[in-house]
Formats: structure tokens, C-alpha cells, sequence
């Protein structure tokens, strides 16, 4: 069943931009690639070598201008079983990515072998201070939060409106650098899908802020209305 998905995904890549022009923001701005990556059992040598192949030649590219690696190290609801690791590219618009991915598309095959995809986005930023993907949780000890979460049908309204609550909470927490929010424009089973971005500026803060997560009206509300698809706290590392 797993080769079945596989071989579908990489037509699905082959065929068509995964990018819809009619989702984006702006046709001229960037477009970013989310990959959350599970290292697939006793693949972990080949996971880091054909991802340092495909990486190499991704970065070569006409439109990409930047590519960063994130390893996972907690998630929630519950930890996952095996490794993780979140791929994080920079496009220069939307239609830049479908002539890349022709280009690559080898290379990929290969290292799609070592993984399975726990989430696969491509968006845009809609809030938040510039994003800089480059900056991002890019100094030692700090802490990316990535949530890719899946809306409750019906409950678009009281996410946007208890989502805003809860990042205006914990943008004025100490050891918070910034949040952002993104629309989803393209990937693999979208519908419903919002992605957030928040960086602690170090293990220690992340975990103080956590603890009183737990306990905060707001965060209740906001959980409420979604579905975890990729909620993950990770740190930089290589792809080389």
C-alpha cells in the first residue's frame, strides 16, 4: 500500500506544479516548501546521503534561494516513533517550483524511498514580522515550532478568532522571537490545512512556556478547533 501511495505522490510531482495559482497571495512573492520528513526503519544512512544528493542539486536551481534543515526532537499529541526531520525551501514565486521540480525529480525519487511524508506544504506568509527563512531558529539553542493543523470542519471562524488570541498570548511570553502564519497554496491533501511558525529562543524557554500552556483558557479554546496534523519542535541542523 505504502509503493502504491509513493508512486502516485511522485506522479502527482511529475505531472503538475503542486503550487494552485488561484491560492496565492501574491503570483510575484515567495512560495515556501514545507517537508516533514519520517526516516523510514534502518533508513537512516540512506535518508542522510540521498537528501544530501537531492539537497546539493535542489540548491542549484534558477528560483531557489534558500534551503534549511530542521531535526525534530518533541511533538505533539504524542512523540513520534520514528525520526524526524523538516525540510524548509525558499522559491522565488509560485511558478518557479513545478519547473524545479522537473529538474529534480530523479534525485527525489530516490530519497522519497527512505521516508514517509508525515506533512508536504507549500505556502505563503500572511502574518507575522519579514520572514526570513535563512534567520529562522538559525542561532544556537533556539527553538522552531512548526504546526501544520487541520481546521474542524465548521470551526474556520473560531479558529481564526481563537488562534489570534492564543499567538497574541504567546508573542509577549519571554524567550518567544516571533510567530508567523501562512496559507497553505499547494502540497498533498490540503484541504483545511493552516500552517504557524513560532521560535523560542532556547529549549529552556520553550519548556516554561509550555508548562503554562497547559493551563491557559485561550490555548484550550484554540486546540479545540483543529486537528494535529505536524505539530513539531525541532532544530537546525545540516542537509549536507
Amino acid at each position: 500500500m505504502k509503493h502504491i501511495v509513493l508512486i502516485a505522490f511522485l506522479g502527482f510531482l511529475a505531472s503538475c506544479s503542486p503550487v494552485k495559482k488561484g491560492l496565492l497571495t501574491d503570483k510575484n512573492s515567495p512560495v515556501f516548501e514545507i517537508a516533514v520528513r519520517k526516516v523510514k526503519d534502518g533508513k537512516k544512512d540512506e535518508f542522510a546521503s540521498r537528501r544530501a544528493a537531492f539537497i546539493s542539486k535542489l540548491k542549484v536551481q534558477d528560483g531557489v534561494s534558500n534551503d534549511r534543515e530542521f531535526q525534530s526532537f518533541y511533538a505533539l499529541p504524542e512523540p513520534d516513533k520514528q525520526e524526524v526531520f523538516i525540510g524548509i525551501t525558499q522559491y522565488a514565486t509560485g511558478k518557479t517550483v513545478g519547473k524545479v521540480q522537473s529538474r529534480v525529480l530523479a534525485k527525489f525519487m530516490k530519497f522519497a524511498k527512505t521516508m514517509d511524508l508525515k506533512a508536504y506544504v507549500f505556502v505563503q506568509p500572511t502574518e507575522g514580522d519579514h520572514f526570513d527563512l535563512g534567520k529562522l531558529a538559525a542561532k544556537p539553542g533556539q527553538v522552531l515550532e512548526l504546526a501544520v493543523r487541520r481546521v474542524k470542519p465548521g470551526q474556520e471562524a473560531a479558529f481564526q478568532s481563537s488562534r489570534k488570541d492564543f499567538v497574541n498570548w504567546l508573542n509577549k511570553q519571554s524567550g518567544v522571537a516571533g510567530s508567523w502564519e501562512f496559507k497553505v497554496v499547494g502540497g498533498k491533501n490540503i484541504d483545511g490545512l493552516t500552517v504557524g511558525m513560532s521560535v523560542y529562543e532556547s529549549q529552556e524557554a520553550f519548556q516554561a512556556i509550555a508548562g503554562k500552556v497547559q493551563a491557559l483558557p485561550e490555548a484550550g479554546k484554540y486546540f479545540s478547533t483543529f486537528e494535529p496534523v505536524a505539530l513539531q519542535y525541532a532544530a537546525s541542523t545540516t542537509n549536507q
